[in-house]
């Protein structure tokens, strides 16, 4: 439903995906609102990943990586953070919910610039730095796409 200025309410509906297509002889529609869903799942789940390695990192189940207590402080405080709160971003991303969004451009904002300032603020570095200015650009991108789609 959609109301529109003049306060008339309109019954607005799009067309359930199995309604296109080309055994039905319809031209298939994109949706960008779509894309930017399915974009943010995708980084829900590697979100996830992040979230479990900081908590493996945490608990010490990954013994190659050294003893988590002889870490130095910022390091197990930023791995700490980012343990929960990579998950909760997660959690709000795969919902599509505007705070999954903005926790997860806290945290890969974070992540990008610590090894820019010097201060090694994450457990993924310098990968997971180059790997964010990408995936936040696409994030823009298909957030403004959608946000015409609707106009």
């Amino acid at each position: 439903m959609r109301q529109s200025v003049d306060g008339v309410t309109q019954i607005f509906e799009r067309p359930p995906p199995g309604a296109y297509g080309k055994a039905a002889g319809l031209k298939v529609k994109f949706y960008w609102s779509d894309a930017l869903v399915w974009f943010m799942r995708a980084i829900a789940w590697l979100w996830v990943a992040k979230g479990l390695f900081n908590w493996a990192l945490v608990l010490g189940a990954l013994p190659r990586y050294g003893d988590f207590a002889l870490l130095p402080r910022s390091l197990q405080g930023s791995i700490v953070f980012f343990a929960a709160v990579d998950l909760l971003a997660a959690v709000g991303l795969w919902l599509a919910a505007p705070w999954g969004g903005v926790l997860w451009l806290l945290c890969a904002s974070i992540e990008t610039v610590s090894p820019a300032l010097g201060v090694r603020g994450a457990a993924s570095g310098m990968f997971g730095a180059a790997l964010n200015v990408p995936l936040v650009a696409l994030y823009f991108f298909l957030t403004w796409r959608a946000g015409q789609e609707r106009v």
